[in-house]
């Protein structure tokens, strides 16, 4: 296992501490069993090699594994679905702080793993969540994924655009949607821009193309002082604050994340 160890790390170029991290993801294990003199067979050392040499060429161990952290929640993640980020983790935390009564009824848009959704269900018991994305590959995910935590009942997965063909009034209205500047998607990691899918990526021009679809699709099914939280870029602050001055059935706020970059905009019905 330590010989392992060591050739991760050389192949990698990281850390021992990151190469015994890798080893332990990649063979399903805890890390301290890499200390462990435990025989690994020859099938499984074959498939540790393939799988760091798809590591080398930027594929996302997440992807490898078929599996990610997100808050308290182990979830499954396929190639093509988005891998859901820290960013959204605190995400989650501002909404579940600045909701001041349990909602009723949530819409979340683009779910993607469905991570938001099953974190928002454990924090609000009584609410019933509609989730939609565009992608059958993302709602087949996220539906494993809200099977393991025995949500089924209470998170519904719809196939749409956004929220087209959607008319029942919302309490909350939650997107993590894409927000990347077409101009920067080149300049994204190798990891991201070659292997997570560019339909989750790809914001338009200036990257507030599907956040201001949001917004203006949001409003007529949102009921009276209901809220819409998004994630947006950490650049897009100037141009959604002119954008909403227009707008003035809505109030809106601007948070920062844990870098204090501004990621994200919570808007309330007045």
């Amino acid at each position: 296992m330590r010989e392992l160890v060591t050739r991760v790390r050389d192949t990698l170029c990281v850390e021992r501490r990151e190469a015994e991290l890798i080893v332990a993801a990649l063979l399903d294990r805890p890390r301290f069993s890499v200390y462990f003199n435990e025989p690994i067979d020859d099938r499984a050392r074959t498939l540790l090699v393939m799988k760091v040499a798809q590591l080398k060429q930027g594929v996302p161990i997440e992807y490898i594994t078929n599996r990610t952290q997100f808050l308290d929640y182990q979830l499954c993640v396929h190639p093509g679905v988005f891998i859901p980020r820290t960013e959204t983790e605190y995400f989650v935390e501002l909404i579940i702080k600045k909701t001041k009564r349990p909602p009723d009824s949530i819409l979340d848009v683009g779910t993607g793993t469905g991570a938001i959704s099953i974190a928002l269900a454990h924090a609000f018991p009584s609410s019933t969540i509609i989730a939609t994305d565009i992608s059958e590959n993302a709602l087949t995910c996220a539906r494993t994924n809200i099977a393991r935590y025995r949500l089924i009942q209470r998170i519904h997965l719809v196939r749409t655009d956004m929220l087209k063909g959607l008319a029942a009034p919302f309490d909350l209205i939650v997107s993590n949607p894409p927000y990347v500047p077409r101009s920067r998607l080149h300049s994204l990691p190798k990891s991201v821009k070659y292997y997570e899918p560019l339909i989750a990526l790809n914001g338009g021009e200036d990257g507030t193309k599907f956040t201001k679809v949001l917004i203006e699709n949001s409003v007529p099914v949102m009921k009276d002082r209901g809220c819409i939280a998004i994630e947006i870029d950490e650049e897009a602050e100037s141009d959604l604050t002119d954008y909403l001055k227009t707008n003035t059935c809505l109030h809106y706020s601007f948070k920062k994340d844990l870098f204090q970059k501004s990621r994200y905009v919570f808007l309330e019905k007045r």
